[in-house]
């Protein structure tokens, strides 16, 4: 299969592999790595080895410590496992499961324009980390200055991802 009509979301990074029989092991960009564990099938895109860019079907995945194991159709040697290090983890957009209302995945945020309720440019969403009490948005403005907003309800107005470009409205000072 080629990528070329596919959206491809990168979800993670292989860190080692798993097992004797190549499982790999997955550091998921997310805390709740919903889209990887749904997976039926994940590209593998290795920027030492573009060779080894290729699609597998997913035959289990499980979370595991804070990573997701993935057993691959196909792959089954540790040794070709291993070669994967430091390969990230893509899968098709089509494939990620719905979400309900007021959920986000913080793919769809990246590169959002962030105001507040002034109207002020605060700058743009560059990152996302989650510190396992909640979810923080890390906006950078012109200046490369960074202002780290927490993605709750108390903060979090308004979110337009239909806009052109997106757009999140927050109650959030642009000097804080």
């Amino acid at each position: 299969m080629t990528t070329e009509n596919l959206e491809l979301i990168e979800v993670g990074t292989v860190i080692e592999a798993y097992g004797i029989r190549g499982a790999l092991k997955v550091r998921p960009f997310s805390n709740d790595p919903v889209a990887l564990l749904a997976a039926k099938e994940i590209w593998l895109k290795s920027e030492r080895s573009p060779e080894k860019n290729r699609d597998f079907q997913v035959y289990k995945a499980k979370e595991h410590s804070g990573t997701v194991i993935l057993e691959l159709v196909g792959l089954t040697d540790r040794e070709i496992a291993l070669s994967y290090k430091s390969a990230t983890v893509a899968v098709p957009r089509s494939k990620f499961p719905p979400l309900d209302d007021n959920e986000y995945y913080w793919t769809d945020l990246m590169g959002a324009q962030v105001h507040n309720l002034e109207q002020e440019l605060i700058g743009s969403v560059r990152e996302i980390v989650d510190n396992s009490a909640q979810t923080v948005l890390i906006i950078e403005d012109e200046a490369k200055k960074q202002h780290l907003i927490p993605f709750v309800k108390s903060f979090i107005i308004e979110v337009d991802l239909e806009a052109l470009p997106k757009q999140i409205k927050v109650d959030w000072q642009k000097d804080w």
